[in-house]
């Protein structure tokens, strides 16, 4: 802290912060001295100039990272767009090939309406799973069907 009267002065400090230390002048003439003056500048300069280089670097480093999420966001919608055209297509070729879709009954779509059973009445009903038939396991839930006459 200078000009603090109450701090007894010292002598500054080397470059190498120590006494005793050599100084990178020491026993060097003044012409000497001028031109490694002139090479730190230079270096300074260069050092600058990098410095300059590294930032527009890691600028453009940024925008290619940016641009990267952004062809990771189209990528994944064309992959999306890309499994439902898939899935269009497959149940096109499924209604094509009558795998899906109107498919025709045992009764006319237009058949009246069955009559409804009178209460206490046996009701019968007939359902068939001949058509359309997937190949793989199924687990079934059958809820409210009771082969018990309930009293």
């Amino acid at each position: 802290i200078e000009g603090c009267w109450w701090l007894p002065r010292q002598a500054p400090l080397s470059r190498n912060h120590f006494p005793g230390a050599m100084d990178a002048g020491d026993g060097l003439t003044a012409e000497q001295l001028r031109a490694r003056i002139e090479e730190q500048r230079a270096l300074q300069a260069t050092l600058t100039a990098q410095g300059e280089d590294a930032l527009r670097e890691i600028g453009e480093a940024e925008e290619r990272q940016r641009l990267r999420r952004q062809l990771d966001v189209e990528e994944t919608r064309s992959s999306h767009l890309g499994a439902v055209l898939y899935s269009r297509q497959r149940r096109r070729r499924s209604i094509d090939r009558d795998e899906a879709g109107a498919l025709p009954s045992e009764e006319s779509t237009f058949a009246k309406p069955k009559p409804q059973p009178t209460p206490g009445a046996l009701a019968k009903t007939t359902t068939s799973y001949a058509s359309n038939v997937v190949k793989r396991d199924f687990v079934w839930e059958v809820s409210g069907l009771s082969w018990l006459e309930q009293q």
